[in-house]
């Protein structure tokens, strides 16, 4: 008796775990369902971070929270009128420079921001296409893309080898943007025009090989009448992309693009009306939600900003929380406390922000030299003379190029991450 009621005790727990699984399978079937049938988004809200944007919560920010310090310099001893890029290797800093929105050149600094020489020349490059963005490869050299080649050359300025790339998009060259390598002799092509239903053909993304052919295209842009410019940037070797469409941010990685970020907007999703942009534009934007979103991320952080019926709002997530602060205002209690406020941006002095030029150790801010001189002047005045003679010694580096600077040279002024 004892045997056979332990025997039924099994069987009866047997059966509940075969049912326990049975309904588990069917839930797993039902997910795998609903994903094939609602795409990426379903999918990426499941199992991607959440980076939360709610204007309605923003706060000030005080710099000290998130930096613990700076440094300061100047780009000097070369021509140049804007800076698109710069990239720390070393002890030294590699600009992607342009000349009255004509020619784009890239020049090496010291430490201390001495020009030291250029990289490339006009056999390398084409004046009529240009330079769209420098990268440090994994192997540490540098990496140029152009609109129809890839060069790569030592940090010395050797080149290495010139790889020329075919367009075979369907688009001219003003439709479609080279956005850098994927893999081996693997390169995505974005499409940065907006498209409108007449273009049923089309992609967002195109992958293609080094001859031209097209590998594999993601994100079909049919119907598509609504959306703004996307943000891309590049990180861990991997080329990372925000869809207006879904509020997604993906990897392009080889054969595969997939998500890795959902922004989630609350209930301001509505994107902007590119028709009615061109016919009023304040109108336009005031029926939008949350757009303009740009971004880019380092070990700790995904930092960026994004615009709200009359002005623009910053944002920091932090990775290994989970948790994401917006904010509204800029309190500098590092450098500059006495800094006006800003209608447009959270800070006079941080509307950088959108150049997001950062890695893992510094956020760096560049000023052209007249609104540094005029920064400097502006905190001057708003200063007692004894605290204008406190900030002169506490501060001898930023005095220095106040001073010194030519009206010739951009400033960068770099803030430490904590």
């Amino acid at each position: 008796m004892p045997n056979e009621f332990f025997s039924l005790k099994e069987n009866r727990l047997a059966f509940k775990i075969l049912n326990i699984m049975n309904f588990r399978v069917l839930f797993i079937y039902l997910q795998l369902c609903l994903f094939l049938q609602n795409g990426y988004s379903q999918e990426s809200s499941l199992v991607v971070p959440v980076i939360r944007l709610c204007p309605e919560e923003a706060i000030t920010l005080r710099t000290s929270e998130l930096f613990d310090g700076y440094r300061i310099f100047s780009l000097n001893g070369c021509s140049y009128d804007r800076m698109l890029d710069i990239l720390e290797v070393g002890d030294q800093f590699i600009a992607l420079l342009e000349i009255k929105m004509e020619e784009r050149y890239i020049a090496v600094f010291d430490r201390y921001g001495h020009f030291l020489q250029r990289i490339g020349n006009n056999v390398d490059f084409d004046k009529r296409v240009g330079i769209n963005g420098i990268q440090l490869e994994p192997d540490g050299t540098l990496g140029v893309y152009v609109t129809r080649a890839y060069l790569n050359y030592s940090l010395d300025g050797k080149l290495n080898f010139r790889r020329k790339i075919e367009n075979s998009t369907g688009m001219r060259t003003t439709g479609f943007s080279l956005q850098g390598g994927v893999g081996n002799d693997l390169y995505l092509w974005r499409m940065y025009q907006q498209q409108g239903n007449k273009n049923s053909d089309k992609y967002w993304l195109k992958i293609t090989n080094t001859d031209g052919h097209t590998v594999l295209q993601f994100f079909s842009l049919v119907g598509r009448e609504q959306g703004e410019e996307y943000s891309s940037y590049t990180y861990d070797g991997c080329i990372r992309l925000y869809n207006v469409y879904d509020s997604h941010v993906y990897s392009v990685e080889k054969n595969r693009v997939i998500p890795c970020y959902c922004l989630d907007k609350g209930k301001h999703t509505t994107l902007l009306d590119m028709e009615l942009l061109l016919t009023d534009c304040g109108k336009a934007v005031q029926k939008a939600g949350i757009i303009h979103v740009k971004l880019k991320e380092n070990q700790k952080y995904v930092i960026g900003e994004y615009f709200f019926k009359t002005r623009y709002y910053y944002f920091v997530h932090d990775k290994s929380n989970g948790k994401t602060s917006n904010y509204v205002f800029v309190d500098d209690d590092i450098l500059f406390p006495s800094s006006p406020q800003s209608r447009l941006f959270p800070s006079t002095y941080f509307q950088a922000w959108s150049d997001l030029y950062f890695d893992d150790c510094y956020f760096n801010f560049y000023y052209r030299p007249q609104d540094f001189t005029r920064k400097i002047d502006r905190l001057k005045e708003h200063l007692s003379l004894s605290g204008w003679d406190e900030f002169c010694r506490k501060h001898p580096d930023i005095i220095k190029i106040y001073k010194e600077n030519d009206g010739d040279a951009f400033v960068i002024i770099s803030y430490k991450f904590r």
